[in-house]
């Protein structure tokens, strides 16, 4: 059987209430040459039996045996898809009708040493993510300064298979390491920015990490996921260190700051305070890096109701 053109690999984990939406979409594809991998990342509700009621030969389910997190889970995505070129969806977000049909045309006239392309995405409250996209096609150094300036919102991402090779998703490893594989992305390809929305993001699931503000739910995550995400950190800072300090020296203070934080979450005040200060050094009135120090001096539960409380003030 030949390969398809497109890969939609999904991840999703206990949204069994939300991912018709996102299935619907990526099955409502104008453009049809396309297989939508998606992946169960253990749910414990009935996320499993929803996918099971889909009966079109497109829809390949890849059920997880444990929870592992949703980058390992994009990795088994990615393992699993045979298409040249991978969209990544997240089970919040929807395509447009259009969008495979779209990608695929700026695919045809893309330059030969492109392999990632970006879209924007339109949220439910009407705003547009990234604000604004570069004119050209961007490398490493380029992604960095465009970041710095436009935040680093979400985007819609197409990625050729081949790309993987060189830089997978990251394995083992739990909570947010989106910061690690996406500058490790940038460094090995070369990315066209498309200025067009190609999605949709909704913000009504309840079990979002990014933007959940249950103490239940958020202080027992944040306590388990302080290694794998302190080692996430340490290992940006090494990696890619010095050109953010270079390129992006807000980035880099807000890693010295997760770094801190993180230690913190983790109990190790000599650490923490160590990379507190060294963010406060950079800017000595920076309110979350001084409040991140408060509170995880207080000790670990205080760190993580810290972030609660930061969360909440936000909203």
């Amino acid at each position: 059987m030949a390969s398809p053109f497109f890969s939609v690999v999904v991840t999703t984990y206990n949204r069994g209430a939300l991912i018709r939406r996102c299935l619907d979409s990526c099955l409502a594809q104008s453009f049809e040459d396309f297989e939508l991998v998606v992946v169960d990342d253990c749910s414990t509700d009935d996320t499993a039996a929803v996918l099971r009621t889909y009966e079109d030969p497109r829809l390949k389910p890849v059920l997880l045996p444990q929870n592992r997190g949703i980058n390992p889970a994009r990795r088994a995505g990615v393992e699993n898809a045979r298409g040249e070129w991978v969209v990544v969806v997240d089970s919040d977000w929807e395509l447009l009708p259009h969008t495979l049909e779209r990608l695929r045309e700026v695919i045809a006239e893309l330059p030969p040493d492109v392999r990632v392309i970006r879209s924007q995405l339109l949220w439910d409250d009407g705003s547009v993510t990234p604000h604004t996209m570069p004119a050209a096609t961007i490398g490493y150094e380029e992604r960095i300064r465009w970041v710095e300036e436009e935040g680093g919102y979400d985007a819609g991402r197409c990625i050729a298979r081949a790309a993987f090779e060189r830089t997978p998703y990251i394995e083992g490893r739990r909570g947010a390491q989106e910061l690690l594989f996406e500058l490790n992305l940038a460094r090995a390809e070369r990315t066209l920015c498309l200025p067009e929305v190609l999605g949709r993001e909704h913000s009504d699931a309840a079990n979002s990490y990014l933007r959940s503000t249950s103490a239940a739910e958020l202080i027992p995550r944040l306590l388990a996921e302080a290694p794998d995400q302190l080692w996430m950190a340490e290992t940006t800072l090494r990696e890619h260190g010095e050109a953010l300090r270079r390129e992006g020296p807000r980035q880099y203070r807000e890693l010295l700051r997760v770094a801190s934080m993180q230690a913190l979450l983790l109990g190790d005040r000599g650490k923490g305070l160590r990379y507190g200060l060294a963010a406060l050094r950079r800017r000595p009135w920076d309110l979350r890096a001084l409040a991140t120090l408060v509170f995880g001096l207080l000790g670990r539960r205080a760190a993580a109701r810290g972030i609660l409380l930061a969360r909440k003030l936000s909203r």
